[in-house]
């Protein structure tokens, strides 16, 4: 039967079919009118809306439900504002079908106060409303009451037990929910051992004290251990629990749990594993602690207003959709341990680190039932409405026990990734390789970004003025070379040649509209030696603004938000590192030997003071500087990956490879929604702007991911140990940003990144942002010719600079050999930085030499070549680098 709701009944707030009510067109909206339909309407601009008197109907003090029925002829975007002021924060987003037809929308509020009054922004832009009624339904959770607090077990030596590796469950012969778990023989976590089962008997919630079941030890083996209880519950009503431990893999023990009853019962609490970690041993204190997604933490707590302030900043138990896979982890004393489940079966999964919901002074895992959105509201501890389980019909769950060594949560993740058996496929691309290429050109060439050969970072009404950029002409020949379109890559062209005489005669090759944009530029077009000399000018200024320690201080604006206000530093990895990657990058295209050695000891000071730690701090325009954050393991990555390039140290690529694993957990590995978009996709922060909104936790920004996608290419090219995991990881992460990409139906968008994606509503919205973000790396996701590649090329220490591949090398200490993929059809340059000596011979077998230019002062050589093939460079001197190495 249907599940009882425990909150109140439904209420009619609006029947626009009668009148207005009070309701008001407040902006973009013309020609409101009362029909037999209900309340009509035109949206007549960009961010329409209309507002009501406050509502004296309105259900108050509780959670609600507001359910509206509407017909849309304008676009999927929706919001509804509520409260005595609309403010950013106080606002529910849906999706619409705009199809013209009756639809019912459901869209949560939190508990109102008197004199509150709804806002409905039905539309983005143009188009005609209809909106026929608005309902509310009191969604007041049940008042479950005070929780037995979980006590430290005393577990007897003789017990039986089931060892996986450096992994040990021990569980008492006779006590349900009585098993500890140990890594490496030291006590990391164990269960609740004073459990409750809730049952709503006559209305009421009543509990059932598992620490009273009869139990039986049903197998004890080495590879598995089964434990059976019977109780009975106050209504006379039979229950039946088993639970089944069986090794997986070193450090990883399956955990199965299943619960019968004889006679129908709703269910209010149903504890299917809940692990009290640090109980008896570490306490509250740890290393490190993840909820991928949601929560990534160092020795703080979880839920903290840090990063986010209000209500949402409780984040003990949130919507199933927002984890970015189904792992939650702590680690403390050099060990970690953790859960893994199935994101399917929809429990309710309970993360308090230290715990606050028992007070156990240790930090909570659980997995509960009654789970789900149609069961419990986001943070809240108790349903607004049982799960009913049928006779004889038993619950299971399966999850995964996890234990291993580590500092960091790197193991644990690294264990969920080894479990699923590696990463996820990335998503299809409808149309392949050919229609991304064409669908990015068009973004290029036809939206709105676009006008007369200067282009906008992003369109959103008049916040991005378009002017001269160097990128989108590099990306937009990318993209004529990979057409068989031949009108289309014509247009690309002309695009670029009229892009260029508007960038000139400033040659200004650091003009960019995308986020990720390598200096290819100048290998397309020259100039080399005067942009050489402008970046290495600009990162001598630069170098001023690291402090003793090679640190970044952060210092708010007079008048401005103090973004550092909530973190216990002033300081973050995230902004010190991206000060220092385009310093680093310029050391790396420069070849500048003074600048290399500065830039190098200051990287090192970071990694040293930032080792062990959460990525954070690299968006402080907007976000607090203690908020979690993807571009900051990108950054540092990209430090990385060019300190090695400098200096060919492995422990370089040892650091880009620990930073790299640091973002894994703001990456989707599992599917959080039922729509095509969600693998890949990539949360940005774990926080919200300005501490309160737009709300970012669950909510992708791509283009923050495909910074982090471009770093970790580049370390899967040059580490070809790990080379496949991060290429792989890459190209999910470039496709799904194709997946969010507008399609070309969206003619002012088409072909554009937008700045969020909305996963349950599968919605994009926000600015639309430069194709060349997405472009950067779609090359190696399709197995194409990259758009530019760097290397080190031993044992000269040679740093090459190509638009294009690079292939097999074969040097001596004289001849330097080197396969060169260059995509494009037209003359274009290749450099190369730490040439001891002016080559006495220059070859390009395939292709033909154009010119060549060595600065002997710089130890520098540039080579313009046509064509692809075989450049080798004859009679060199062998001799270390500015750098060393």
């Amino acid at each position: 039967s249907a599940a009882p709701s425990l909150g109140g009944e439904s209420v009619m707030l609006f029947d626009f079919r009668a009148g207005p009510h009070g309701w008001e067109p407040t902006h973009a909206v013309e020609n409101m009118r009362v029909t037999a339909d209900g309340l009509e309407f035109d949206c007549v601009g960009p961010d329409p809306y209309i507002q009501s008197e406050p509502v004296t109907n309105l259900p108050l003090g509780t959670p609600l439900r507001l359910t509206i029925r509407m017909r849309s002829e304008a676009d999927a975007s929706g919001e509804v504002f509520f409260g005595r002021g609309f403010t950013a924060g106080n606002s529910t987003p849906f999706s619409v079908r705009a199809d013209g037809q009756w639809h019912e929308y459901d869209v949560q509020l939190p508990p109102q106060q008197a004199g509150a009054r709804l806002r409905i922004d039905p539309a983005a832009d143009v188009g005609r409303i209809a909106i026929a009624w608005i309902r509310a339904t009191d969604l007041r959770p049940l008042d479950a009451g005070q929780l037995a607090r979980p006590e430290r077990l005393a577990i007897d030596a003789a017990s039986p037990g089931i060892s996986a590796g450096e992994l040990t469950i021990v569980h008492a012969a006779d006590a349900w929910d009585g098993y500890v778990v140990r890594v490496d023989d030291q006590q990391m976590a164990q269960a609740h051992g004073r459990a409750q089962l809730g049952v709503v008997l006559d209305g009421q919630p009543v509990y059932v004290d598992l620490a009273d079941t009869t139990v039986a030890i049903e197998q004890a083996t080495a590879e598995r251990l089964s434990v059976a209880a019977r109780v009975v519950d106050a209504g006379g009503a039979n229950w039946l629990l088993r639970r089944t431990f069986t090794v997986r893999a070193a450090g990883a023990i399956t955990v199965e749990t299943s619960v019968a009853v004889d006679r129908e019962r709703a269910v209010c609490h149903l504890p299917m594993l809940t692990l009290s970690a640090g109980l008896g041993s570490f306490g509250e204190s740890k290393t490190q602690a993840v909820l991928p997604g949601v929560e990534y933490l160092e020795d703080e707590p979880s839920s903290s207003e840090a990063d986010v302030r209000g209500p949402q900043a409780q984040r003990r138990i949130v919507d199933s959709f927002r984890p970015c896979f189904p792992l939650m982890s702590v680690v403390a004393n050099g060990r970690y341990v953790g859960l893994i489940w199935d994101r399917s079966d929809r429990p309710a999964t309970v993360f308090d680190s230290p715990d606050r919901v028992f007070g156990s002074k240790a930090h909570l895992l659980g997995l509960w039932l009654p789970g789900g959105d149609e069961y419990r509201l986001e943070n809240e501890l108790n349903v607004f409405r049982p799960l009913v389980m049928a006779p004889d019909r038993p619950v299971c769950l399966t999850a995964t026990l996890i234990g291993g060594r580590g500092q960091t949560v790197q193991p644990a993740v690294e264990q969920y990734v080894r479990l699923r058996g590696g990463l996820p496929p990335a998503p299809d691309i409808e149309g392949g390789f050919d229609a991304a290429v064409k669908l990015l050109a068009h973004g290029w060439l036809d939206s709105a970004l676009h006008e007369d050969g200067i282009w906008r970072h992003a369109v959103w009404g008049k916040m991005f003025p378009a002017r001269p950029a160097a990128d989108a002409l590099g990306y937009m020949l990318w993209l004529a070379e990979h057409t068989d379109d031949r009108q289309l890559a014509e247009r690309l062209r002309a695009a670029a040649q009229r892009g260029l005489a508007r960038l000139a005669p400033a040659h200004d090759w650091d003009a960019r509209c995308s986020h990720v944009a390598r200096p290819f530029a100048p290998l397309l077009f020259g100039q080399i030696e005067p942009y050489a000399q402008r970046r290495l000018d600009n990162a001598r200024q630069a170098m001023a603004g690291f402090d003793n320690r090679g640190l970044v201080r952060y210092r708010p604006l007079p008048g401005h938000t103090d973004y550092g206000a909530t973190h216990w530093e002033d300081h973050a990895n995230g902004l010190s590192a991206t000060r220092l990657e385009p310093i680093l990058e310029t050391a790396v295209f420069t070849g500048d030997a003074e600048l290399t050695r500065a830039a190098l000891a200051v990287l090192d000071q970071q990694l040293e003071a930032y080792r062990d730690t959460v990525p954070r701090g690299a968006q402080t325009w907007e976000m607090p500087l203690h908020t979690p954050d993807i571009l900051a393991s990108g950054r540092v990555v990209a430090g990385c990956n060019l300190a090695y390039c400098l200096t060919g140290e492995r422990r370089y690529l040892e650091a880009a490879r620990e930073w790299a694993w640091s973002g894994v957990p703001l990456v989707y590995l599992d599917p959080p929604v039922a729509g095509s978009v969600g693998l890949y996709a990539t949360t940005a922060v774990l926080g919200a702007s300005n501490w309160v909104a737009p709300f970012w936790i669950g909510q992708p920004v791509q283009w923050c991911g495909l910074v982090y996608r471009t770093a970790v290419q580049e370390l899967g090219a040059l580490d070809p140990d790990v080379g496949p995991f991060w290429n792989h990881l890459a190209a999910g992460i470039t496709r799904s940003g194709l997946q969010q990409t507008f399609p070309s139906s969206d003619r002012v968008r088409q072909g554009l990144l937008p700045d969020f994606f909305h996963l349950r509503e599968q919605r994009r919205d926000g600015p639309a942002i430069s194709p060349g973000t997405v472009q950067a790396n779609l090359a190696e996701a399709f197995g194409k010719t990259p758009i530019y590649s760097l290397r080190r090329l031993a044992p000269h220490g040679v740093l090459l600079h190509v638009p294009g591949g690079i292939g097999r090398v074969a040097d001596d200490n004289s001849t330097l050999q080197v396969e060169i993929d260059g995509w494009c059809s037209k003359p274009y340059w290749v450099r190369l930085v730490h040439i001891p000596s002016s080559p006495k011979r220059v070859e390009f077998e395939g292709g033909q030499v154009l010119d060549v230019e060595f600065n002997a002062a710089r130890q520098t050589l540039n080579i313009r070549v046509e064509g692809k093939g075989t450049l080798r460079l004859s009679a060199l001197t062998s001799t270390a680098s500015a750098a060393g190495g």
